[in-house]
């Protein structure tokens, strides 16, 4: 981190709204792609980038290393779209699980040919557990394991919905190509 940001982040816990904004300003478009990668629209994304915002600053105090700043503004975002999920989820969740052979992997050449604003617009039209699957396992990189936890379902279910995600996506992917 910047010695301005560690300055920056100082005055912001002092509740110092100019530092507040400009820590915001710095942090929010970043932010914001993640968010939408959770939502199923701009607006919901918005929602949680507000949401998240108002936790960053009321929990900034607990930032014990300021050089991490970015790394925790970012799983406190995931955490705010993962805990908005399990707000709205229905109490219908899938829960079934799918056959060793059904395991599809999409070809990455695919993702790598299309423009990131398409992909992001596939990943948003997902059922909500399959999107969150995706982007907890594929994108941030977690274990099913951890998925799961995260989610509160079972492993199986994370997994299940992860590459029903996957199957779906490239099935769209590819028709574009």
């Amino acid at each position: 981190m910047k010695p301005d940001e560690a300055t920056l982040v100082k005055a912001c816990l002092k509740h110092d709204q100019k530092a507040c904004r400009q820590l915001y300003d710095s942090y929010a478009p970043q932010m914001l792609g993640i968010c939408m990668r959770y939502a199923r629209s701009r607006e919901a994304a918005e929602d949680i980038l507000h949401d998240g915002f108002i936790k960053v600053f009321e929990k900034l105090h607990k930032l014990r290393d300021t050089s991490q700043l970015s790394a925790w503004i970012r799983s406190v975002m995931v955490n705010t779209a993962l805990s908005n999920y399990r707000h709205e989820r229905s109490v219908e969740a899938v829960t079934d699980t799918i056959d060793d052979d059904a395991f599809f992997y999409a070809n990455d050449e695919i993702y790598g040919s299309i423009d990131v604003e398409v992909i992001l617009r596939y990943v948003q039209q997902l059922p909500t557990a399959y999107r969150m699957a995706f982007n907890l396992v594929e994108i941030e990189g977690y274990s099913f394991t951890e998925a799961a936890k995260k989610l509160d379902i079972g492993e199986s279910t994370v997994r299940s919905n992860f590459f029903r995600a996957r199957k779906i996506l490239a099935k769209q992917l590819s028709e574009l190509l």
